[in-house]
């Protein structure tokens, strides 16, 4: 059997760590793609949850403490005042613009912060477009929202 000389071990090592770094990006290209996936399904379940509870304005209250608490064994992304927020997204935001607009490739946690803070509907998509375009995470919101400064912001 035939010794392996520093020289081999270093050429081995040197593409064994290129291999490894290539790998690695692979899988990070990967996860946040299949992040996006799964935003984009989590946004559109909940429209579609708000479209349910929309249809039951007259049990509002409730209805929505009820489901809170029947939907419990799915985790607490279903608390109450999360199907409030899921309520509003629907009457907020139409199918349409859900697809035109960047809405299910942001954060739910990003929605709720626009939802919040912007009332005004042109405000709010604005904003969606901006996240998107600009890889704004809820961070950068609250920073944004709280400085409130630069004229490259508009509506505040």
């Amino acid at each position: 059997m035939k010794s392996i000389t520093k020289e081999e071990i270093t050429i081995i090592e040197k593409e064994y760590f290129k291999d490894l770094q290539e790998i690695k990006e692979t899988i990070r290209i990967n996860q946040n793609k299949a992040m996006v996936i799964v935003n984009a399904a989590m946004i559109m379940t909940y429209y579609a949850i708000g479209s349910i509870i929309n249809q039951r304005k007259q049990w509002r209250n409730k209805y929505i403490e009820r489901l809170a608490n029947d939907l419990k064994e799915y985790g607490k992304g279903y608390s109450k005042r999360t199907l409030y927020y899921i309520n509003r997204f629907y009457e907020e935001f139409t199918r349409d613009e859900i697809v035109q607009h960047p809405v299910a490739q942001i954060s739910w946690r990003s929605i709720i912060l626009i939802m919040s803070k912007y009332k005004d509907h042109i405000k709010a998509l604005w904003y969606i477009e901006e996240a998107y375009k600009n890889g704004w995470g809820n961070f950068n919101f609250k920073q944004i929202y709280l400085l409130q400064i630069g004229s490259w912001i508009p509506f505040l």
